[in-house]
């Protein structure tokens, strides 16, 4: 039969059982070798990874100044946006068209301190995209006709975004989490957005434009000819004093009855549920084990949460628990939606099953087990590729992560105890610097 490969006989097929799971093998030791490193005279580190087997590519720039650095909420992404949007020497439609016909892909993201410009394309394309991806960075243009157009969009999807229970559950608890003063506490507006100018877009592009903060990340197949063009074209970048990233300060966590906001959202078919408690920032040694005790309250599937009010209860279709990690500072979050009615019962069962963390006579070899596993697996996914490996360096450089932190996960993953666990939930999972807020029916 077309598209079936049959056995020969002389395969015996009497020899598996499907009554017997198949025998699960531990890993073994996983090295994460540092990307290949070297700076250009104008001070832009250029990280290599290769090793892909097909001939792609991905090439990333990072500009100093994400949201942290954004004047107003929003604008940091509404700028890098509009950088597919026109240059000095091609137009939006142009810039589209060229992409499109050379098999390549580009987008932008904003993270808290970097705006980064993605491209991906097949290896004997690189060198036409590559100048445009150049251009956009050094020279764009900010056209009006087309900045208008998009702060329209970007305005009309926050409309939407803004009647979710999930964006509003989100919007009201930052401010109380962070600090009112805090750049990452604010949401922009669909009034604020389409009140900005391409004058506000382009100054900020253009202030931050900063060599010795920019870092190039190209990972693939890469050659010696991609690397020298790379070199060539961001070499000519002149140096420029670029605005210093915010260093960011969150208040003073306190003690006493946990805070809990309400927000009535009117005809919303659910409740969105949001928790946050203030714990150690990243540079912080208990950081890493603590991260995997909320991996083992919500981080994965066979987590606590999601076996308790998702599988046993049923009371929603998906729960998690993550670990925001600052320099200073992390919060550990719950977000969930449910119906109106059972809000006040997850949120319950949620703090029943951070106080049952505290005692290490809760956790079995099995859960113990199924942790160090997922935590071990996805460390070995980092590994795959150049385009994985990639990806933990830039979050290394965003995220300001320790030299070890690879390290520091695999050692733990492999020497995780109840002990270890109960000891990071009674430390930080404080229900009395709990923050809740709800929203919807």
């Amino acid at each position: 039969m077309r598209g079936r490969k049959l056995l020969s006989k002389s395969q015996n097929i009497t020899t598996m059982n499907r009554n017997e799971a198949p025998k699960v093998y531990n890993f073994g030791p996983l090295t994460l070798s540092p990307a290949s490193t070297h700076i250009l005279p104008n001070g832009i580190s250029v990280h290599i990874e290769s090793g892909s087997e097909i001939d792609v590519s991905r090439l990333t720039i990072a500009l100093p100044a994400g949201e942290a650095e954004s004047p107003k909420p929003g604008l940091a992404g509404c700028a890098a946006m509009m950088l597919v949007e026109g240059t000095a020497r091609m137009n939006g439609e142009e810039i589209a068209n060229t992409f499109e016909y050379n098999g390549a892909w580009v987008n932008t993201t904003v993270s808290t301190h970097y705006t980064s410009i993605i491209l991906s394309t097949i290896n004997d394309k690189f060198a036409d995209v590559l100048p445009i991806i150049a251009d956009m960075i050094i020279c764009p243009a900010f056209p009006e006709a087309a900045t208008s157009r998009l702060l329209q969009r970007q305005a009309a999807r926050l409309e939407i975004e803004h009647k979710k229970v999930s964006f509003i559950a989100d919007a009201t608890i930052r401010p109380l989490a962070y600090g009112q003063d805090n750049p990452l506490a604010r949401s922009e507006t669909p009034d604020e957005v389409k009140s900005f100018t391409p004058k506000e877009l382009s100054d900020f592009h253009f202030s931050r434009l900063d060599p010795s903060n920019m870092h190039i990340f190209l990972a693939g197949n890469i050659t010696d000819d991609m690397i020298r063009t790379v070199d060539m074209i961001f070499t000519r970048i002149p140096r420029h004093a670029g605005p210093q990233l915010n260093r960011l300060s969150f208040p003073t966590p306190t003690s006493g009855e946990p805070r809990r906001v309400d927000i009535p959202v009117e005809h919303a078919q659910q409740s969105a549920v949001k928790l946050m408690i203030p714990a150690v920032g990243r540079t912080d040694s208990d950081f890493v084990p603590l991260r995997a005790a909320v991996i083992a309250l919500g981080g994965y599937f066979g987590s606590r949460l999601m076996l308790n009010i998702r599988e046993d209860k049923g009371l929603t279709y998906g729960i998690s628990a993550s670990l925001f990690g600052y320099t200073d500072r992390s919060f550990i979050t719950v977000s969930t939606q449910t119906d109106g009615s059972t809000k006040d019962e997850v949120i319950r069962l949620i703090c029943d099953e951070i106080e049952k963390m505290k005692d290490e006579n809760s956790y079995n070899d099995d859960e113990i087990r199924r942790l160090s596993k997922f935590i071990l697996s996805n460390l070995a996914t980092t590994l795959d590729t150049p385009f994985s490996r990639m990806d933990y360096t830039q979050t290394h450089i965003y995220a300001d992560t320790p030299e070890d932190y690879f390290e520091q996960q695999e050692s733990l993953a492999r020497r995780l105890t109840p002990e270890i666990l109960a000891g990071m939930a009674r430390r930080y999972f404080d229900l009395s610097k709990m923050i809740v807020v709800t929203a919807g029916n």
